[in-house]
Formats: C-alpha cells, sequence, structure tokens
C-alpha cells in the first residue's frame, strides 16, 4: 500500500470488535483502541477524571480515590441524560487523542491501513473521518450471553445493549459487515477478506465500499 488509509471499525457492545481489531493488527494494520483511550481519560490525573468527580460526586471513587467505573457505568447507563454528561466530558478528550495519532502518523510518512476502534462511531457522528467503516455484528442474545460471562447482570448488559444504536443500523451504513456468531477461524477468514480488499485499493481510489 502507497497511501495511509483510515478504516472506521465499530460495532455493538461484546460483539468481536476487539478480536477483529488483533485480527487486522496481526495483518499489517495499526490499530488506535478509543476504549483504552476512553479509560485512560478518567484517570487521576487527567481532565476528565477531575470534571466528571466534579459533575458525579465523590461517591463515584474507589478507597484508592480512582473512579469506581463499575458504579460509574450503573449511574450512566440507568440514566440518559447522566450518560450524556459523561459522555461530554470524554468523548471530547477521546476525539482529540485518536485524531492526534492520526496525525503524527502522517507527518511521519506511515503507509497502510490505520484502523480506529470506535464503538460509538455512528453515534458520534465520526463516520466522515474514515475512507471505510467496518461493522462487526452478532446476535442480542450473543451479546447478552458474552456480557453476562463479564460479570454483568441481565439488567446491566440490557442497559448497556440499549444505550447503542441497534446492531442492524451499524451494520446497515458500514462499507464492511463482519458476522461474529462465529468460530474465531471463521472470524479471522472475514477479517481477511476485508483486509486483501483493502490491499488492493489503488491510491488514488475514494470509494472502496463494497
Amino acid at each position: 500500500m502507497n497511501s495511509l488509509i483510515q478504516i472506521g471499525l465499530t460495532g455493538g457492545i461484546a460483539s468481536g470488535k476487539t478480536t477483529a481489531a488483533v485480527t487486522l493488527a496481526t495483518l499489517g494494520a495499526h490499530v488506535i483502541d478509543t476504549d483504552a483511550l476512553a479509560r485512560r481519560a478518567l484517570d487521576p490525573g487527567m481532565p476528565g477524571f477531575e470534571a466528571a468527580v466534579r459533575v458525579f460526586g465523590r461517591e463515584i471513587l474507589n478507597a484508592d480515590g480512582a473512579i469506581d467505573r463499575e458504579r460509574l457505568g450503573d449511574i450512566v447507563f440507568a440514566d440518559a441524560q447522566q450518560r450524556q454528561r459523561l459522555n461530554d466530558i470524554v468523548h471530547p478528550e477521546v476525539r482529540t487523542a485518536w485524531q492526534g495519532e492520526l496525525i503524527e502518523l502522517k507527518r511521519a510518512g506511515w503507509r497502510g491501513v490505520v484502523t480506529v476502534v470506535i464503538p460509538l462511531l455512528y453515534e458520534v457522528a465520526a463516520q466522515d473521518w474514515f475512507d471505510a467503516v467496518i461493522a462487526v455484528g452478532c446476535a442480542e442474545t450473543t451479546q447478552r450471553q458474552r456480557l453476562r460471562e463479564r460479570g454483568l447482570s441481565g439488567a446491566q448488559a440490557e442497559a448497556r445493549i440499549r444505550a447503542q444504536l441497534p446492531m442492524t443500523a451499524k451494520m446497515e451504513h458500514a462499507d464492511f459487515v463482519v458476522w461474529n456468531e462465529c468460530s474465531l477461524a471463521v472470524l479471522e477468514q472475514q477479517m481477511t477478506r476485508i483486509w486483501k480488499r483493502l490491499e488492493s485499493l489503488a491510491p488514488a481510489d475514494g470509494n472502496i465500499s463494497d
């Protein structure tokens, strides 16, 4: 590849975005994980941490002074207004971080695929930043099962699923769709097919949709 190709990777919670991103990284993509950036934005000493404590109070803190993310999650996923207040704190920090990394890669002359994993890509209207979008999907029953395996209650899982755009809408708007109701090997095969499409793009080709 002779140019930098910017890919957004999205999907519903527990759909398999991280596994898909790991596969792309193995194939040669540079991956930026906005979930990791969002967690970092709420670390002690960060502006997002101070803002979250001001908005939600010190009751969201653990005994060691860090944010209790499960407690904060229960607050924001139970109330759309509270969730928006947190998004207003975290999303600008995250967007600045991943856009800054893209700029630095371009300045460094990096060539190839850069994949930015953004769970709420369509919800925050970030799709126009990318040459193409990959959506990873699965059935809601699978989402619920995977979230329960992560230790969430049924109510917690349902609240997190309903807080996002429906999976079908994400897939409908994406350029490439990966259906993750399968083995890891099949998921990797799907990602490899998409990778070959990306590799075959001519630098001047601005249309890489399926």
